[in-house]
């Protein structure tokens, strides 16, 4: 054995084993006892977070109730014939639910904000657990090596009998054991410093996201009172002046065929009449209903600047780099001349065309669209092909049943994949069914 090797060629003055061992057991009582204090503690405090993540919780699920109160409403209202009432009570009932929704989420906000407080905590008791390990390890190899340093005759002779020397072998022993596990806990401490530090930053880019998701509401209630006050100008708040106003709007047919239907990530955009021919022939391969394929794309594209206005150097997951590449040398374009994504504050851009597929969830998709549109290869920023793969994904997540649940939750998942079900991304739902029950009613009316 190498230990035994070093004993007999080293010729070094020996240092008794016990008293290094010594000084390793009293670093290790001096530091065991903090940590129960530490775990004592902790478990008092996570205690108290508990409480108060609880009682969180209850106030966002008692406001999420009100919230499905006013969103029932909603719902009630846009089914029935229009009328003035009808009207005023549908921009009521929205803004009450856009005000609940900025309450919640500044629940929600608050928690986050918790959670990030609890996970720094414990990133610094890591780091200090790891700092402790590092000098018990210290310890551990000093003596170790003081020990290598003496020969195997000096110690034979510094004995009175063999089981002394023998008994000095176990300690060693013990002393080898005791860095393997101390490196062992080093690993751990590292890989839960990691889980931790990856935890914090999710935390953190969700609380960006949901701030700025309040900026949003705030802008979107303000929106909708002004148009309560348009129409109480408008009307005077008579309903026959209401009902003279819908008529004007209806007999201007034209205007609704010809109206912009505008599309980001593929340069420009067509008339409403052309965007429905489209979303009418995926429909009749796919079984989406127009209206909502419509909505959905019109959402997407206008989800702000961040749309088309990205490089792939620079805006797109390293992960996704082979895959555009591969991409546009199938469909033959200049991968730096083609509209992408920017990127958020909330993660990756990248994403292609006006349905804002990323280059890998496309490739996936490829066949299918090339099937439908004879488009061999299709293209993300080809009109027809973008229609026909937003149809096809969304009747994948379960839109061909046309309800308005499978419908709202079917765009969720396009939007937030594996994240659709978060409560505060809910309203996103919510906006892309009150744009879909607007756009059938242009349909209904050129029809």
């Amino acid at each position: 054995m190498y230990i035994y090797q070093k004993f007999i060629y080293s010729k070094k003055p020996r240092t008794s084993i016990f008293s290094s061992f010594f000084c390793c057991l009293i670093i290790f009582l001096l530091i065991i006892p903090n940590s129960g204090f530490l775990a004592e503690t902790e478990d008092i405090d996570g205690k108290r977070a508990e409480e108060l993540r609880a009682e969180l919780n209850a106030q966002i699920e008692e406001l999420t109730k009100q919230i499905e109160k006013y969103r029932e409403t909603v719902k009630g209202v846009q089914s029935q014939a229009k009328s003035l009432e009808g009207e005023l009570s549908l921009l009521d009932n929205q803004i009450g639910e856009f005000e609940l929704e900025i309450k919640r989420i500044k629940l929600i906000v608050g928690g986050i904000e918790s959670e990030i407080y609890s996970i720094n905590l414990k990133i610094k008791e890591l780091g200090q657990q790891t700092e402790d390990e590092k000098m018990i390890l210290g310890e551990l190899i000093r003596t170790i090596y003081k020990y290598d340093e003496t020969s195997f005759l000096e110690i034979i002779l510094t004995k009175e009998n063999l089981s002394d020397f023998f008994l000095e072998l176990q300690s060693l022993e013990n002393l080898q054991a005791g860095i393997q596990k101390s490196l062992e806990e080093i690993k751990i401490f590292k890989e839960h410093l990691a889980v931790k530090g990856s935890e914090l930053e999710e935390h953190k880019n969700e609380m960006i996201a949901l701030k700025a998701i309040q900026e949003t509401q705030k802008y979107s209630i303000e929106k909708k009172k002004k148009a309560r006050q348009k129409f109480l100008d408008d009307t005077k708040g008579q309903e026959y002046l209401y009902q003279r106003l819908i008529k004007n709007k209806q007999a201007d047919v034209n205007t609704v065929r010809s109206q912009l239907y505008i599309l980001q990530g593929m340069g420009g955009s067509l008339s409403f009449e052309n965007a429905l021919n489209l979303a009418e022939f995926a429909s009749s391969v796919t079984g989406i209903r127009p209206a909502f394929l419509l909505g959905v794309l019109s959402k997407e594209s206008g989800w702000g600047t961040n749309v088309g206005t990205g490089t792939w150097q620079i805006d797109m997951n390293p992960r996704q780099h082979s895959a555009y590449l591969a991409l546009c040398e199938r469909i033959g374009v200049n991968p730096d001349m083609m509209p992408v994504s920017r990127r958020a504050w909330y993660g990756w851009g990248g994403a292609l065309g006006p349905a804002q597929f990323l280059p890998k969830t496309w490739l996936g998709y490829e066949s299918r669209i090339a099937a439908i549109t004879a488009h061999n290869p299709p293209s993300p920023w080809d009109i027809e092909d973008a229609f026909v793969a937003a149809a096809l994904y969304l009747v994948n997540a379960g839109a061909a049943e046309r309800t308005y649940e499978a419908e709202r939750k079917a765009y969720m998942i396009y939007l937030a994949g594996s994240n659709w079900w978060k409560p505060y991304l809910q309203f996103i739902g919510y906006q892309v069914m009150d744009l879909a029950v607007t756009i059938q009613e242009q349909i209904n009316l050129i029809k």
